[in-house]
C-alpha cells in the first residue's frame, strides 16, 4: 500500500536526499523540460524545503519568488499559485504513471509542501506472456482430446461436415469481395481508408471567478478555436456535428489557463497534452498588456505554430513514426516534412502515398493541393523538358481539381492562386490568393508565398506586409518568404535589418542557394566584399556552374521568374559580389 511517510517516521537527512535526487530527475526529464513555469515552481518549493522549512511557504511567496509576480501581489483576490500548484500536482502524476517508482514527490492537497510517498516496489508490467493463462490453455487442451463430463468420451468431428463448412464460408466470401468490388471500384478494393487528422479538444480556459476574469476566458476560448478550425491538418472535437461518426475520443487536449495580474496584465498559459500517454508536449506562456485583451491578438502565433503545415501536432506525428507514409494524415505529415527540411530522398514516396490517399478520396483538396505543389517541383528542375512540360500540365490540372473539389476551401483557393501566378496570370493570382488569406488568416506558410507572388508582380508594399506577417506567426522554418523579404530590405538599403533576418534563419533554411545569393548581396553591401565573394563560390558550387558562369545562368538553375532573376543578377553586379557586365 503506498504511504505518505512523514519526516518523524523516516530520517530527515534521508528524506532530504530523496528530494534532491527525485528535483534532479524531473527536471532533466522531457515533460519538465517543456513546462519552464512549473519546473521554476517545483525547484521553488524543493529549495524551500531543503532549506530547512519545515512547513508550507505561503501563496504570496510564491507568487513573488516562484512565478515572477509583483511585489504588491494579493493572495486574497488573486488565486494563481493555487492554479498552478494544481497543474503541478497533474504534471507530477502523469510522470510518476510513466515511470516505475519506489518513492515519489508529492504535493498534498490543500497543502503546498513536498512530500515523499513511498512503496514497497515499484508498480510490475503485466506480462503478455502469462503463465496462468498458458495453464488454461493447456488445460483446456487436454480436456478436449480426453473426457468430456462424466467421464463420456467425446465423439471426433465429423470431418465431411467441416470442410462443407468452410467451402460455404469460403462462397460468401467471395460474393462479399465481389459486392464490396462492385462498390467501391476494382482499383479502390484493396486500398485502406485514409488516416484522419488527428482530433484536438480544447479545454475551457481556468479562470478565477470574477466577471472581468471570466469574461476575458470566454473571448481567449472563442479566439482559439477560431483560429484553430481553420487549419486543414486538424480537426476540432467540438466542432463535429450531434451524430456524426466521431467515437468522441479526442488525440490531443489543449489546456489553457488565465491569470489577472494586480497590475491589469494577463498571464495565458498553453500546455498541449497527447491524450495517448498523457504527456504535455508543448507549453506557452504569455503576459498581456491591457491593449492586448480581448482581442488576444498576441497568441495568433501560437496558434500557428500548433496547428500550422509543420506545426507541433505534424512534427509530433512525425517524430514518433518518422517512416510513416500510410494514406491520409500521415502521408500530409511526411509531404510538409520533405517540403520544410528540403529532404528531396522521400519525394516518391510522398507522391505515392498522396496518390494512394486519392483513390480512396478523390476530392480531397488538401491532398489534391499537395501533390500539385509535388508536381511543381518535379517542373521546376527540368523545365524546358518533355517531362517538365507533362509535370507542369499535371500540376495546374491538380491545382483545378482542388478548387473544383471545395471552392470555398483555403487549401483550393491557394492552389489556384500558386497555378495562376506560375503561367503569369497575376489579376487572378492575387484574386485568388486575398481570398484564400481571408479563409486563414493564421497559415504562416500561405502569407508567405503570397507575399513573395505579390511582390513578383510588382505589389511591393502588400507583398512585404505579408512577408512580415508569415515571420511573425511562424519564424522557426522561414524558408523563401524570409529570404525575399530580407532582399526586399537590402534593395531599399535596410542592410542591418536584412542581415538580423538572415542571421536568425535557421537549418536547413540557411543553406539553400536563395539563402546564399541574398547574403552575398548583403554583406557586399555592408562592406564584406571578400566574404560576399566566399559565398558566392560556395552557391557556384551548389550548383555546379563554372567560375565564370554568369549571375542569370546560376540563378536559372533555382528561380523560376525572368524578372526576379533580372532583379538579382543586377543586384549581385552592383553590390561587387561579381563583376559588372563588360561594356558593349
Amino acid at each position: 500500500m503506498d504511504q505518505a511517510k512523514t519526516n518523524e517516521t523516516q530520517d530527515p537527512a534521508e528524506v532530504d536526499r530523496i528530494i534532491a535526487g527525485e528535483l534532479e530527475r524531473l527536471l532533466d526529464s522531457p515533460m519538465f523540460t517543456r513546462s519552464p513555469v512549473l519546473s521554476r515552481l517545483l525547484q521553488f518549493l524543493v529549495e524551500h524545503r531543503l532549506r530547512g522549512g519545515r512547513s508550507s511557504p505561503k501563496a504570496y511567496a510564491i507568487a513573488t519568488e516562484a512565478l515572477g509576480r509583483s511585489e504588491d501581489f494579493d493572495p486574497a483576490v488573486d488565486s494563481y499559485p493555487r492554479v498552478m500548484v494544481g497543474r503541478l500536482r497533474s504534471l507530477l502524476d502523469r510522470y510518476y504513471a510513466d515511470t516505475p517508482w519506489v518513492h515519489r514527490l508529492r504535493v498534498p492537497q490543500g497543502s503546498y509542501e513536498v512530500v515523499v510517498q513511498y512503496r514497497a516496489a515499484p508498480p510490475s508490467a503485466r506480462s503478455a506472456d502469462d503463465p496462468a493463462g498458458d495453464d488454461d490453455v493447456k488445460t483446456a487442451g487436454a480436456a478436449g482430446r480426453t473426457t468430456g463430463r462424466g467421464g463420456v468420451v467425446r465423439r471426433a468431428p465429423d470431418r465431411g461436415a467441416h470442410f462443407g463448412r468452410w467451402i460455404v464460408v469460403l462462397i460468401l466470401l467471395a460474393l462479399a469481395l465481389f459486392t464490396l468490388w462492385t462498390l467501391r471500384g476494382g482499383d479502390r478494393l484493396f486500398v485502406g481508408d485514409p488516416v484522419p487528422v488527428p482530433l484536438l479538444e480544447v479545454s475551457a480556459p481556468a479562470a478565477g471567478n470574477l466577471p472581468q476574469s471570466r469574461a476575458l476566458a470566454r473571448a481567449l476560448d472563442g479566439k482559439l478555436r477560431d483560429g484553430l478550425r481553420r487549419f486543414d491538418l486538424v480537426d476540432l472535437l467540438s466542432s463535429k456535428a450531434p451524430g456524426s461518426a466521431v467515437t468522441g475520443k479526442s488525440d490531443y487536449r489543449l489546456d489553457t489557463s488565465l491569470v489577472r495580474t494586480v497590475e491589469g496584465n494577463t498571464d495565458v498559459t498553453l500546455v498541449l497534452n497527447r491524450v495517448a500517454d498523457q504527456r504535455a508536449i508543448w507549453s506557452q506562456q504569455l503576459r498581456l498588456t491591457q491593449d492586448e485583451t480581448p482581442e488576444f491578438t498576441a497568441i495568433e502565433p501560437l496558434i500557428a505554430q500548433l496547428a500550422g503545415d509543420y506545426g507541433v501536432i505534424v512534427r509530433d506525428q512525425v517524430q514518433r513514426q518518422p517512416d510513416n507514409f500510410s494514406p491520409g494524415f500521415p502521408c500530409l505529415a511526411q509531404f510538409n516534412r520533405v517540403r520544410q527540411m528540403r529532404n528531396t530522398a522521400n519525394v516518391k514516396q510522398v507522391d505515392a502515398c498522396l496518390r494512394a490517399t486519392l483513390k480512396a478520396n478523390p476530392r480531397d483538396p488538401v491532398t489534391l493541393t499537395a501533390l500539385s505543389l509535388v508536381r511543381y517541383g518535379d517542373w521546376q528542375p527540368q523545365r524546358m523538358t518533355p517531362a517538365g512540360r507533362e509535370a507542369f500540365a499535371e500540376a495546374r490540372a491538380l491545382a483545378q481539381r482542388s478548387y473544383e473539389s471545395s471552392p470555398n476551401s483555403s487549401a483550393g483557393m491557394f492552389a489556384m492562386a500558386r497555378a495562376n501566378f506560375y503561367t503569369g496570370n497575376c489579376a487572378a493570382g492575387n484574386a485568388m490568393g486575398d481570398a484564400a488569406i481571408a479563409l486563414n488568416p493564421y497559415d504562416a506558410d500561405m502569407a508567405g508565398f503570397l507575399g513573395l507572388f505579390k511582390l513578383t508582380c510588382g505589389m511591393g508594399p502588400e507583398g512585404e506586409l505579408l512577408l512580415r506577417r508569415s515571420l511573425q506567426l511562424d519564424s522557426s522554418y522561414p524558408g523563401v518568404p524570409a529570404v525575399t523579404l530580407a532582399f526586399t530590405l537590402s534593395e531599399r538599403g535596410d542592410q542591418d535589418e536584412a542581415r538580423r533576418i538572415l542571421d536568425q534563419m535557421p537549418s536547413p533554411s540557411n543553406m539553400e542557394p536563395q539563402y546564399m545569393m541574398v547574403r552575398a548581396i548583403v554583406q557586399a553591401r555592408q562592406g564584406q566584399v571578400a566574404e560576399a565573394r566566399a559565398q558566392w563560390q560556395r552557391l557556384l558550387a551548389y550548383t555546379r556552374q563554372p567560375a565564370d558562369a554568369t549571375p542569370e545562368r546560376v540563378l536559372g538553375r533555382f528561380i523560376i521568374t525572368p524578372v526576379v532573376i533580372q532583379r538579382a543578377s543586377a543586384a549581385l553586379r552592383d553590390s561587387g559580389v561579381v563583376a559588372a557586365k563588360a561594356a558593349p
